[in-house]
């Protein structure tokens, strides 16, 4: 087993084999914990890069949300960084833009077309991902007043994988228990980055009640094609395939408030993620131009992770939103229960409606 594999281990995130690593860190040797990570790595799983605040780039768990809005054109971005009061932090960047290709009003469906694009960088060993997707989408409504949908899309794409030797540090680099940055290494490199296509899909529901309240549900898939991620060209080690449910409902409290509990689940190989929590939203007096600005807040919990605080605006079509983990897992004694800071945007374009003879219920086929 080679040394370098430890690149794999510390870029992967949330991680329960690695967060007990992190925590022998803390109680053991350096030497004794270098010989632990030459031993372990190749049992661990990839892991996809993850969000807090999904609800505001929901292409990024479901390509069936794209060109689903109210508006001409959506443009996302998010920033998460996180464990900066352990090692170097961990930064995760992602781009978005997706719009309604085709909306037809007489046969109440519409196509949509889009694109998401991430960063990710993590660890000493700098093991950096870059990933974009292309998406297609199509939405049909299940009855005439347009509020009762049911959506599928599709994600292709593909990513690119590399990260620097130069970094860490190496077995043969410490001597009688002090490390020695001049000395150098035995360890055998097989190239410093890799590509791979990937390909997912997903379904989703859509069911609006009233001004304030609605159901929303998802399922969706990645990695149907099981790309090769192998660091030593071993072409058994392939992506696990990602399993993602997501549910958002939101319950008219009164004219101008809002509660929204949101539930996501996650299933890829061995590992799990389970978020839930709840938003409180407030819709504030209409504005000079007509707009229903709303206030939000919410707390969050991801199981056996992370409790999170989000707050935010959504100001005319701009929504804006920061998030902040507090790390409550066995890794807090190194965190201090020091998490991640997230920030969320997204802005939809919409061209002024002309009037039309004939009225159609739902908003999304008004352009």
């Amino acid at each position: 087993m080679h040394s370098y594999n430890l690149i794999f281990l510390f870029s992967k995130k949330n991680c329960t084999f690695a967060k007990k690593i992190a925590m022998s860190i803390c109680n053991k040797g350096k030497r004794r914990i270098l010989v632990l990570l030459l031993v372990m790595p190749l049992i661990l799983v990839s892991q996809d890069i993850h969000i807090s605040q999904f609800w505001i780039s929901p292409v990024a768990i479901n390509p069936a949300n794209c060109g689903f809005f109210d508006g001409n054109l959506r443009l996302g971005a998010y920033n998460r960084g996180q464990w900066n009061s352990i090692t170097k932090a961990y930064r995760t960047t992602g781009l978005s833009v997706d719009l309604p290709l085709v909306k037809r009003p007489s046969k109440q469906d519409l196509f949509g077309i889009g694109a998401n694009f991430d960063y990710d960088q993590a660890g000493d060993s700098k093991f950096t991902t870059i990933q974009g997707n292309v998406l297609f989408s199509y939405a049909h409504a299940l009855s005439y007043r347009n509020n009762n949908f049911l959506m599928g899309g599709i994600a292709l794409g593909g990513a690119q994988c590399s990260w620097d030797y130069r970094q860490l540090l190496f077995d043969d680099q410490w001597q009688n228990g002090t490390y020695n940055p001049n000395m150098g290494n035995t360890e055998t490199f097989y190239g410093n980055h890799y590509w791979l296509a990937d390909m997912g899909m997903g379904a989703q529901w859509f069911y609006q009640t009233g001004f304030l309240s609605f159901y929303q549900v998802g399922l969706s898939v990645y990695h149907l094609n099981r790309p090769k991620i192998s660091m030593l060209k071993d072409n058994s080690i392939r992506l696990p395939i990602k399993w993602v449910a997501s549910a958002v409902v939101s319950i008219e409290a009164h004219t101008s408030i809002a509660v929204i509990p949101v539930a996501y689940l996650s299933f890829q190989g061995k590992y799990s993620e389970f978020l839930l929590g709840a938003t409180y939203s407030h819709t504030l007096p209409i504005d000079v131009k007509g707009f229903r600005n709303k206030a939000n807040i919410g707390l969050f919990y991801r199981w056996n992770d992370a409790i999170y605080l989000a707050a935010g605006m959504e100001w005319r079509r701009l929504t804006f939103s920061i998030s902040y983990d507090f790390n409550v897992s066995k890794l807090k004694k190194a965190s201090y229960a020091r998490g991640g800071t997230e920030i969320a945007v997204s802005y939809i374009i919409k061209k002024k409606a002309y009037l039309r003879r004939k009225a159609i219920p739902c908003d999304i086929f008004a352009n």
